[in-house]
């Protein structure tokens, strides 16, 4: 893998400028959703149009609870709904804050989807949790939560076979431009990715790369676990997460970035309970089944998708004990 391919760029524009994505229409009467990262941007109005649909509960995941009351107070005037949306706490530059949001989220009388939207774009070197900040954030913590709410996710679809609970990983069509260099480092990979970098935007690049890797084993080991797993690109959106601005970035997001609620829209429609047939550990694109990046199907890819699996798996299982 080597950063982008022609046919990845032009996959990007082609979609940036042909496609619009629809409001989507599908039902959540019933449903209780958790979005994290839904404090602005398009996790807020992605938590918005599922109120809309008519969940019964909607969990705003979010690091500062101030910013999410603010978030549910806009929800309630945009819908009209005062009930049903609740703020709690998920601050994933901490395991011990994803272990407690995990906890509190068995006690929940049901699950039927996640949207692990929250993730940050770096321009400078931090370590959390003793882990570069964008690994720790859009990786490690990411993947931490999602096997958190599995068991919760599962049991709902067990009780209510009615429906099938969805976990959407947002990644990016950037996965597509990633060089993921650290696979060819001495040590491993996670431990070549804690290292400054002179490259944030690959760093971010390569940390949505992570995602598809090891979603996709995540998702092939859940077999019979009657959960939706997924792979998200929602498109260069209108949004706080971007890299540092520069003229060139200015100009390429005026003529192609999508606007908030579009970018929004492709959330909801990942978890769409009636879209779920078919979709389990796919990359979805343009709210369709796409192909992820050509390399991860190659023997390097498929190799490096073996060490990412082990590797973060014996990270999350030192955080998990503490």
């Amino acid at each position: 893998m080597s950063g982008p391919s022609p046919s990845a760029v032009l996959s990007l524009l082609r979609s940036q400028l042909t496609f619009h994505p629809p409001i989507p229409t599908s039902s959540f009467t019933n449903q209780t959703v958790i979005v994290t990262g839904a404090n602005t941007g398009l996790g807020r109005e992605a938590a918005k149009h599922i109120v809309q649909l008519g969940a019964e509960r909607v969990i705003l995941a979010v690091r500062t609870t101030s910013k999410g009351e603010a978030a549910r107070k806009y929800i309630a005037q945009e819908t009209r709904r005062e009930d049903g949306v609740e703020v709690w706490e998920l601050d994933l530059s901490s395991f011990a804050s994803v272990r407690a949001f995990g906890d509190r989220a068995q006690q929940l009388a049901r699950l039927d989807a996640v949207i692990e939207n929250a993730g940050m774009w770096a321009t400078e070197h931090q370590t959390v949790q003793g882990h570069e900040a964008t690994i720790t954030v859009n990786v490690l913590s990411t993947l931490l939560l999602a096997h958190l709410l599995l068991p919760k996710l599962q049991e709902t679809g067990r009780s209510h076979p009615e429906t099938t609970p969805r976990l959407t990983l947002v990644t990016s069509a950037l996965h597509k431009f990633a060089t993921l260099n650290a696979r060819k480092s001495d040590g491993t990979i996670i431990e070549a990715l804690d290292k400054p970098t002179q490259d944030w935007n690959m760093r971010y690049n390569d940390s949505k790369l992570l995602l598809v890797l090891y979603g996709q084993k995540l998702a092939a080991t859940a077999v019979g676990a009657d959960v939706c797993i997924t792979f998200l690109n929602p498109g260069y959106c209108l949004s706080d997460l971007k890299p540092a601005r520069t003229v060139g970035t200015k100009a390429f997001e005026k003529m192609l970035a999508r606007t908030t609620d579009e970018g929004a829209w492709t959330l909801v429609d990942a978890v769409a309970a009636e879209k779920a047939a078919g979709r389990h550990g796919k990359y979805l694109d343009d709210m369709a089944v796409k192909r992820p990046a050509p390399w991860i199907e190659t023997t390097d890819g498929q190799e490096t998708a073996e060490r990412v699996w082990t590797e973060i798996n014996a990270v999350l299982g030192i955080a998990e004990r503490g």
